[in-house]
């Protein structure tokens, strides 16, 4: 080709958005044995864990996987898709930020596989794999309560928060509840109130982030406000690691005075002071998981939705209540 026909025909890419029908590829059978896989925060230890478990059965298997990040932010999270959707990948293992609202970008995809990790309800016509997790919010509250733990605080962590303490009972019953794990949670936590016939008290609710500083500063938001806690859900075991943090810093004993609660059973869990129970909801299992279901849907299969069980790991950051 000359070089100012090239010139003329890069112009016209760039100036007409020109993006490559990889879908066409797929339709036509011609695979790579590659897949795409974003997820909002590979430094996050739940994050880094479930791209290991994909990692390893990709492997398993024969394909690669590109990984590509969101950053928590919804930008990050389009240029990514967009940048994504001009490789060669057979299909995308995707972990939205949780916004309410499927990304238009997401169409760069349509004619590719696509599997939801993490969240359910995202899109209705595409696989999800997640976990259990108002299971995991009930188990967490119920322990607590067996312990004769009565006031228990919740920190509801988001990467952007579609409510506030006060209207969250009502975004967790709405029909986009399930694009958010936390609201999950929230509604086992309420079960769980509930069935032991304890008052739900929104005070006792705190809207987070997913960081050791979220938790930290959520516990201080939670005694600033003079309310009676005994007991703290984290969003995560970062959160809880935060909670601990500021707890012990104000010469408050942890689990006596107040018990903790983690999720995600990581690495953290069992180093923290005092040991963390955290509810393990496996996401080396999700990776996985989400690797095989893009799998079979690449060799035609239907594929239904596939939802982890999770478990309650008790350290020693919770105790029985001694009045």
């Amino acid at each position: 080709m000359q070089e100012d026909l090239k010139v003329k025909v890069w112009d016209a890419v760039k100036k007409l958005n020109y993006k490559p029908n990889v879908g066409a590829r797929f339709m036509k059978g011609q695979t790579t044995n590659v897949i795409g896989m974003l997820v909002p925060d590979v430094s996050q230890p739940f994050f880094s864990a479930m791209i290991a478990g994909a990692i390893l059965k990709a492997g398993e298997i024969d394909h690669v996987i590109i990984i590509s990040t969101s950053d928590g932010k919804r930008e990050v999270e389009k240029a990514a898709i967009d940048s994504l959707s001009r490789t060669v990948v057979d299909g995308l293992i995707y972990c939205p930020v949780s916004t309410g609202d499927p990304l238009p970008q997401i169409e760069s995809f349509k004619e590719l596989p696509i599997v939801v990790v993490g969240r359910r309800n995202v899109f209705k016509s595409k696989p999800h794999v997640y976990t259990d997790n108002v299971k995991g919010g009930y188990l967490a509250t119920k322990y607590l309560l067996r312990l004769g733990r009565k006031r228990v605080g919740f920190l509801a962590g988001f990467w952007s928060s579609p409510c506030t303490i006060d209207t969250i009972g009502e975004v967790a019953s709405s029909e986009d509840a399930g694009k958010y794990t936390t609201l999950d949670r929230y509604t086992g936590y309420r079960r769980a109130l509930e069935e032991e016939k304890i008052e739900y008290d929104p005070s006792l609710i705190v809207i987070c982030g997913y960081d050791y500083e979220a938790g930290y500063n959520g516990a201080r938001e939670l005694l600033e406000r003079m309310v009676e806690v005994d007991s703290v859900i984290a969003a995560n075991d970062l959160v809880a690691a935060g909670v601990i943090g500021f707890l012990t810093d104000q010469g408050i004993n942890v689990p006596d005075e107040v018990s903790v609660v983690g999720y995600d059973n990581n690495l953290i869990a069992p180093i923290t002071i005092p040991t963390l129970t955290s509810v393990d909801q496996d996401p080396r299992t999700l990776g996985s998981e989400s690797v095989v279901a893009l799998s079979k849907i690449l060799s035609g299969k239907e594929v239904p939705d596939t939802i982890i069980d999770v478990k309650l790991t008790i350290r020693n950051s919770t105790s029985v209540m001694h009045k």
